[in-house]
């Protein structure tokens, strides 16, 4: 035998070495949703290298689940829906969840096929500025329906997606009192791909909402923040969801700081119930409501609460106590001078 034969022979053994065998593909591919042809590429382009496979695998296998779905009313009149969440596939972990409910009619060439990019971004240029009660109701519907196990079974395609579409079916039905017709459509992707997503960006660039509230804490002492517990009303109170700039609600300072106990003493020396206006009010990741108050130029109380909870809104502001009102702010405002003062001073 030649040598350039032979040296033919031992490049072709070495390079069926590196080749993976065929049950090894198979079972990554039932692993990790990567087809057994990427597989085999991936080996190749690593040169057999087992860390490297693993990285590449790790960006290019499925490992997010989106679930979109629209509803449509069988009667004319009654209300559409669209709703899309992502979760994690492997844990189930809800990341994003956007939906809206209303009665103008879904366009004819609408398509829950379509990317779950496209979809989100649908619902987020429709979104009403205030969620009204039939998209709440609806949101709990899903919030139910798709626990973290159900969105890992979809993810892993071991359950039946017709059985989802009955179920909200029969929920919407029994609890909004709608007849609709659901389309649902199960779409997997990579962290890549969520890496370039808005969803993906979002998560690099804004900054967690605690760690924002340390970064203005630090600043100095432009604004100063007190926590709030709004005062309840079942019967007559408005939903948190529903509050709008320069509603005024009643309140109690629950902060602990000197200035919160300074206010308290303050408001229950003259017989005064706080009461404050609105002046943002903002839906987080966890689906409740953050809502900041104006208390002063420099001052802002700031509350939580879930989208149903009925706090008490006075409605005509004439009601308020003006003399000792008056008589409160300026103390306040001697306060925050003295306060700023003596900090300044050491």
């Amino acid at each position: 035998m030649g040598d350039p034969e032979k040296s033919q022979k031992i490049e072709a053994i070495e390079e069926n070495e590196k080749q993976p065998n065929e049950t090894l593909i198979q079972l990554l591919s039932n692993q990790t949703g990567v087809s057994a042809e990427e597989i085999k590429s991936i080996f190749v382009q690593s040169e057999g290298n087992i860390q490297k496979v693993i990285e590449i695998i790790k960006e290019v296998a499925p490992s997010y689940v989106a679930i979109k779905g629209k509803l449509q009313p069988r009667r004319k009149g009654e209300l559409n829906g669209v709703f899309c969440l992502v979760a994690r596939g492997v844990t189930g972990e809800m990341l994003a969840y956007e939906s809206w409910i209303g009665p103008k009619d879904l366009p004819e060439d609408f398509d829950v096929k379509a990317t779950w990019e496209s979809v989100h971004s649908y619902i987020i240029s429709n979104k009403d500025v205030h969620d009204n009660y039939a998209k709440r109701q609806f949101d709990k519907i899903i919030d139910r329906l798709f626990p973290h196990t159900t969105l890992n079974k979809l993810f892993m395609s071991h359950i039946n997606v017709e059985q989802l579409q009955r179920n909200i079916t029969r929920e919407t039905g029994d609890i909004l009192r709608f007849d609709t017709v659901v389309e649902i459509d199960v779409e997997k992707f990579n962290e890549i791909r969520y890496r370039l997503s808005p969803l993906g960006k979002k998560t690099e660039e804004k900054p967690d909402l605690e760690e924002k509230q340390q970064e203005e804490s630090n600043v100095g002492f432009q604004s100063i923040s007190l926590a709030c517990l709004p005062r309840l009303d079942a019967v007559n109170g408005k939903p948190v969801a529903d509050l709008q700039k320069g509603d005024m609600v009643e309140v109690a300072i629950t902060s602990n700081n000197p200035l919160g106990k300074f206010m308290n003493r303050l408001f229950a020396k003259n017989d005064v119930n706080p009461k404050f206006k609105v002046k943002s009010l903002q839906q987080l990741p966890s689906g409740e409501y953050l809502v900041r108050l104006h208390i002063s130029d420099d001052i802002e109380g700031i509350f939580k609460g879930s989208g149903e909870l009925k706090v008490s809104v006075i409605a005509d502001e004439k009601e308020l106590p003006k003399r000792a009102t008056y008589y409160v702010f300026v103390s306040i405002i001697l306060f925050v001078i003295l306060f700023l003062y003596l900090v300044f001073r050491r």
